[in-house]
């Protein structure tokens, strides 16, 4: 399996906190965001772990040398982060991906993460465990608004939407950002980001676009229902405050969720 950490963003939303330091090094519960999805992606036996960086980029790389300094990390940078957005960060991976296997003959998946999401390690477990189908890690339970990345699904609980312009109301729950991508899928992602980014309007979407053209074309993605898992995406200061004070102590607290 291949991991990809998308890690390039300015977090506007975030300022001040985040004027000078990149999102994923903002600290919840006395570790950072990024400290911690890398711990649960080494607990998970992950060793081929990648990030696509831009803003503060020497911050990321610093900081994980210093942090896990036994461990090697692919650090792929993205010049134009801001004028661009992470189906372009996505897209620079592409390389690290399609050609990881080529001398050793194997057939890698995809595993992919954004950097700004806290969530207990045993999400990565649940997501492994459908059968070999696609996920996408999807949080039904609790409140949603319209920041979120929505999904819809079918009968079979295959995504047939995904986007933040999906309504509220009609949505199944969010794409917390975290997906399981087969070997052949993940070629067909890559495929889909370049011609979008080439045809030029896919150098400002979100990379769920193209998982929206996949679906499209007949590619099955299961909704992965996270349960009370607990995760959050920090996008505001006010996710920070509820990291803090309701998802962390959880994650720190609880050992054995029912998967």
């Amino acid at each position: 399996m291949r991991c990809v950490i998308v890690a390039a963003g300015m977090s506007s939303r975030l300022r001040p906190l985040t004027d000078a330091l990149p999102k994923c090094l903002l600290k919840i519960g006395g570790k950072t965001i990024l400290e911690r999805t890398v711990e649960n992606l080494l607990g998970a036996g992950a060793v081929n772990i990648a990030l696509v960086v831009g803003f503060e980029a020497e911050q990321i790389r610093s900081f994980l040398r210093q942090k896990f300094p036994e461990e090697k990390f692919r650090f792929i940078l993205n010049p134009n982060f801001a004028t661009t957005n992470n189906a372009y960060s996505l897209l620079l991976a592409g390389n690290y991906f399609l050609q990881s296997g080529v001398q050793k003959d194997t057939r890698e998946h995809l595993l992919i993460l954004d950097s700004d999401v806290v969530f207990h390690p045993h999400i990565l477990q649940l997501i492994g465990r459908e059968d070999g189908e696609n996920g996408i890690a999807v949080r039904v339970e609790g409140g949603h608004d319209a920041e979120e990345v929505r999904v819809t699904v079918n009968e079979t609980g295959h995504v047939t939407k995904i986007g933040k312009d999906v309504d509220v109301k009609n949505s199944y729950g969010e794409s917390i950002g975290i997906e399981w991508f087969d070997h052949e899928t993940g070629k067909l992602l890559f495929a889909v980001l370049e011609k979008r980014v080439r045809a030029g309007k896919g150098r400002l979407e979100y990379y769920e676009e193209s998982f929206q053209e996949m679906i499209d074309r007949g590619v099955k993605c299961k909704a992965v229902n996270v349960g009370d898992i607990p995760v959050v995406e920090i996008d505001s200061q006010a996710d920070l405050a509820f990291a803090e004070q309701s998802v962390v102590p959880k994650i720190d607290s609880v050992h054995d969720v029912r998967i």
